[in-house]
């Protein structure tokens, strides 16, 4: 299962920008819009009571595929930067460490 902890900065400029990015997130979660295919929500999301953040823990078989619904969000000004980081199983290192 490859995971993801995708962080997604929000570009929050007014209310109604932040509603219009609640809604964005509202719809796909619903399942409305969704997720594109083979991508799976695994954990969260999370917001950050730092930054205009959100973060969420995904299964996303072919990263590529979510350029478009990504790029999109970015060019409505919805979305400002995404930070995705491929993460793997504590079993992993294990592995790792035996084969050094």
């Amino acid at each position: 299962m490859p995971l993801y902890l995708d962080e997604i900065w929000l570009n929050v400029t007014s209310p109604e920008s932040a509603k219009r990015i609640h809604a964005m997130f509202q719809s796909v979660l619903k399942g409305d819009t969704g997720f594109p295919p083979g991508v799976t929500l695994k954990a969260g999301p999370w917001v950050s009571n730092e930054e205009a953040k959100i973060i969420l823990v995904l299964d996303i078989q072919d990263h590529a595929k979510t350029f478009v619904p990504f790029s999109t969000a970015l060019a409505n000004g919805l979305i400002s930067k995404r930070r995705l980081t491929p993460v793997v199983e504590w079993n992993a290192m294990d592995e790792l460490i035996n084969s050094l």
